[in-house]
């Protein structure tokens, strides 16, 4: 998204003059409050459907996202598994990548196979 908004500017600036200075300021001001802006999530998903759903509508796949989060494949795959919790700041990245409210990824949701704590395994 970042990418075209700003190839629109540099367009914009080539097409109008000086004389349309207003209007280019105008069109880079609603530009960037609509990149900036929050979307509000899907009440009926929790946090695990919600990203899936989101990786299928970016046309991402997990690898992809957990680098764009910089997070490991298999804490991604636990997380879409239903292995382990959203810690607060994958919440955090979350929110960010996608501009939603930390909200949506932090409603409780049932772990269905959860992964055993270190001190659990060497116990």
């Amino acid at each position: 998204m970042q990418v075209s908004t700003n190839l629109l500017r540099k367009l914009f600036r080539r097409l109008f003059n000086s004389k349309n200075q207003e209007e280019i300021e105008l069109i880079e001001i609603l530009i960037d409050e609509f990149e900036n802006r929050v979307i509000e999530a899907p009440k009926k998903m929790n946090p695990v459907e919600l990203i899936s759903y989101l990786i299928e509508e970016n046309n991402l796949t997990k690898s992809k996202l957990a680098k764009e989060l910089e997070v490991s494949r298999q804490l991604n795959t636990d997380i879409l598994n239903y292995r382990r919790n959203i810690s607060k700041e994958m919440i955090y990245k979350l929110s960010n990548r996608f501009k939603l409210y930390p909200s949506a990824f932090s409603k409780p949701y049932k772990l269905t196979n959860p992964k055993p704590n270190k001190v659990e395994q060497t116990a």
